[in-house]
């Protein structure tokens, strides 16, 4: 071979190799500005542009599989040649579609697609512009590993937003810490498509891998592997893998020949709950059959334990309002007592509701907390009522009674909660009238009073439990690194 075409054809199988060159800060996309490069991969380079129209800051992803193109001195992208250009045309459609999708996407914890378009021979998304600091950069910068509260804070929400993405039949395919940006006000957010595939696709031609190796699970290196919901899971699970020991999981690869393999119960067993650790460990399973199957599984483990937790609190609080109102009350014919339990055993779990839903109450949530341990607890409160000398029917308090009630008080405990002035009047006034039978009304004027001294002390009680138990977590950079605070979630509470 002559020199000359030595070196061609090394020239050519280097620039196999080589990233696309990005393009120039200043660089005009339509109305966005490139202000800088912020990342580059095999099949993609991202960008912090601004927009000129709006005067603010976004992301763009541009789709420049390196293997393919080239750039051209004007910033177009050019095939390498013809069997290049027509690999190129049918990645770039699946670009275009899977941006197409994510646009009519909108969920708080995935990043928002705005629109996406074609320039410079490749295609292009805009992406909203997200302030923080990624998830890589907080566990790099604070001393020692989450603990359980901060790693469900994060990962909770992602779930969700997964799920919801899951169900557009979208994988994201490189869940990292990267990929995670943490808002200031604690709030997780998922971002960086560029490798994101639809279900399926194996079926229609082979996957080239795009994605992190300590994060990938195996099927994701086979072009023609199974991919589903578990391979983002399995990235999710490597993702709390670090969260909780510092470190990156082995990648799947090596795992598949080593048989030394160390799961995160030998790293910090003893310093988070079973529960959380076995759901890693699940998670990571080489055997994609053994891991959850689905994001909604993941959920089920992963919330086991907060809400047994919380059903506990709820439990506890219910009979200290049974033990108030009986120390202040005398045994009365007139007193409904099986619609009294049934309040106080609603209640908490509805403030609780209100609580973990930030002020929107979700009927789901508090029956959750209530499907459980609202048998237990109403006859925890019958056995007060009975020892102080109350009369109550000889029917048991069914669970579906407990949650016909919830629906009726959590309707009116919701509008009292948007008064100015918040007495619980409507919720009482209603109480008052399941519990107090027509020939005692004189006695409802002071029955009000003191279930309203009860009630407010419960949800003082529920308040106070809540913060324990569920406080936010936010991010504040300083010149040393990251600082985490605690803050709670009611602070608009009255």
């Amino acid at each position: 071979m002559p020199i000359s075409s030595a070196h061609f054809h090394f020239q050519q199988v280097l620039q196999l190799f080589e990233l696309v060159k990005p393009l120039n800060r200043d660089h005009s996309l339509l109305e966005y500005v490139v202000q800088d490069v912020l990342g580059q991969g095999g099949f993609g380079t991202t960008y912090l542009c601004r927009d000129e129209h709006l005067q603010k800051l976004v992301v763009i992803k541009e789709y420049t599989p390196h293997r393919l193109v080239r750039r051209g001195p004007a910033g177009n992208l050019e095939a390498l040649g013809s069997r290049e250009a027509i690999v190129f045309a049918d990645g770039l459609g699946k670009f275009l579609e899977e941006a197409r999708k994510l646009a009519l996407f909108h969920h708080p914890n995935i990043v928002r697609v705005n629109r996406y378009f074609q320039a410079h021979g490749t295609g292009y998304f805009v992406m909203d512009y997200e302030a923080g600091g990624s998830l890589r950069e907080i566990i790099s910068n604070l001393d020692g590993a989450m603990p359980d509260q901060e790693v469900e804070g994060l990962i909770l929400p992602l779930c969700d937003g997964l799920a919801q993405l899951h169900r557009l039949g979208l994988l994201h395919r490189d869940i990292k810490p990267d990929n995670v940006v943490v808002r200031p006000d604690g709030s997780p957010a998922l971002i960086d498509f560029g490798a994101a595939v639809q279900f399926g696709d194996a079926a229609r031609g082979p996957i080239p891998f795009i994605g992190t190796e300590a994060y990938a699970p195996p099927e994701q290196f086979d072009p023609t592997g199974d991919l589903g919901p578990w391979t983002d899971i399995y990235s999710l699970g490597a993702v709390m893998f670090e969260m909780v020991t510092g470190r990156r999981p082995s990648p799947a690869r090596r795992r598949l020949t080593d048989e030394n393999f160390v799961s995160v119960k030998d790293f910090v067993g003893g310093k988070y709950s079973d529960r959380l650790l076995s759901l890693i460990d699940k998670c990571l399973s080489l055997d994609r059959r053994e891991r959850p199957q689905n994001i909604n599984e993941c959920l089920v483990l992963l919330r086991a334990d907060r809400d047994q937790r919380f059903r506990l609190m709820a439990t506890d609080i219910s009979l200290k309002m049974a033990a108030h109102f009986c120390n202040w009350a005398n045994p009365n014919g007139g007193l409904n007592v099986d619609e009294l339990i049934a309040f106080m055993i609603a209640f908490p779990a509805t403030d609780l509701s209100w609580r973990i839903g930030k002020g929107l109450p979700s009927k789901e949530t508090a029956e959750r907390l209530l499907n459980t341990s609202s048998l237990q607890a109403a006859e925890y409160c019958a056995g007060v009522f009975a020892d102080r000398g109350f009369q109550r029917s000889n029917r048991p308090i069914s669970s579906s009674f407990v949650l016909g009630r919830m629906d009726e008080y959590a309707a009116t405990y919701l509008l009292d909660r948007r008064k100015e002035e918040w007495r619980y009047e409507l919720t009482l006034q209603h109480l008052a009238e399941n519990c107090i039978s027509a020939s005692h009304q004189t006695d409802v004027p002071g029955f009000i009073d003191l279930m309203e001294q009860v009630t407010d002390r419960a949800r003082g009680r529920v308040k106070k439990e809540f913060r324990k138990l569920y406080r936010k977590v936010t991010y504040r950079r300083v010149e040393s690194g990251w600082v985490k605070e605690f803050v709670n979630l009611e602070e608009d509470d009255h």
